[in-house]
């Protein structure tokens, strides 16, 4: 009887083990699979885009840099995400810093005020932005996008940070102190170092959310202010060739290599919070 529940227990641990090795290969075909398609695409050497692709060639990331509305789009793009990074994480890592360590009166509130963002469609809030800058009577394109970024990637940086610091030992706070360290003294030289994959997390969502966001800049562009995802929806309305699969493959590239900077900084494990 027992062997017979063993040999019951191993069959079933087997199956078992089988159902999760096909729902984990499932899993990454669904994440992964379209983004080698796209990468396949772009090495196609048609004139329009052919699956699977009759011909092979580069002339499509070559057209990447040769079409002036790409490249003006992703300088754009660039120096927002940058601006709107750094404003974000400025002023978010100071809010969570003062939800976490004072009572504030209204606390409650404040949360829910700085993470609506979040549960409000993006489309409404750059609807919103859309009439509120139009009443001010303020038309510059790029500040405007650059507001809107920060309004929706600014709650992300306060939620990355705030789980940092819940994660933080508040004693090497006192034991700074006690050593005569200044209360911005031991802010800047121990909480910011400790918490730095938080820094890290806060930073890298906010840069790719403003990066790659469509719908807020889509109501804010101005005639000669285009960021890159914008760029590429209006190419494709009159290009079908695989142009936007060489600029798109060039995405996942850089986000590669964005993923190896943070491996190389602070350990992807430390980022993601699997170690402290």
């Amino acid at each position: 009887m027992l062997r017979k529940r063993t040999v019951v227990a191993r069959a079933t641990s087997a199956v078992g083990g089988g159902i999760a090795a096909l729902s984990l290969a499932a899993g990454v075909l669904l994440l992964a699979g379209p983004i080698a398609l796209v990468i396949w695409l772009s090495f196609g050497g048609d004139l329009f885009t052919v699956v699977p692709p009759e011909s092979y060639s580069l002339r499509w990331y070559a057209n990447v840099f040769k079409t002036q509305e790409f490249v003006a789009a992703f300088r754009v793009s660039a120096e927002i995400a940058f601006i709107t990074t750094l404003v974000s994480l400025t002023v978010g890592t100071l809010a969570a810093f003062a939800l976490d360590k004072y009572a504030l009166p209204g606390r409650s509130a404040f949360q829910a005020a700085i993470y609506s963002p979040i549960s409000i469609p993006t489309v409404v809030t750059g609807i919103a932005l859309l009439f509120f800058f139009s009443r001010i009577g303020f038309h510059n394109s790029f500040w405007n996008i650059a507001v809107g970024h920060i309004i929706i990637t600014f709650p992300y940086v306060v939620r990355t940070v705030s789980v940092a610091l819940a994660r933080y030992d508040r004693s090497l706070d006192e034991a700074a102190a006690s050593l005569g360290a200044h209360p911005v003294q031991v802010f800047w030289r121990v909480t910011l170092p400790v918490i730095r994959p938080g820094l890290f997390a806060g930073a890298l969502f906010a840069f790719v959310l403003s990066f790659d966001d469509f719908t807020v800049s889509m109501f804010l562009i101005g005639t000669n202010t285009h960021t890159l995802p914008v760029a590429i929806y209006q190419y494709m309305e009159f290009n079908v060739n695989p142009t936007v699969s060489a600029i798109s493959a060039l995405l996942v590239l850089m986000s590669v290599v964005l993923m190896l900077g943070v491996e190389r900084l602070i350990g992807l494990n430390r980022f993601i919070g699997l170690r402290g």
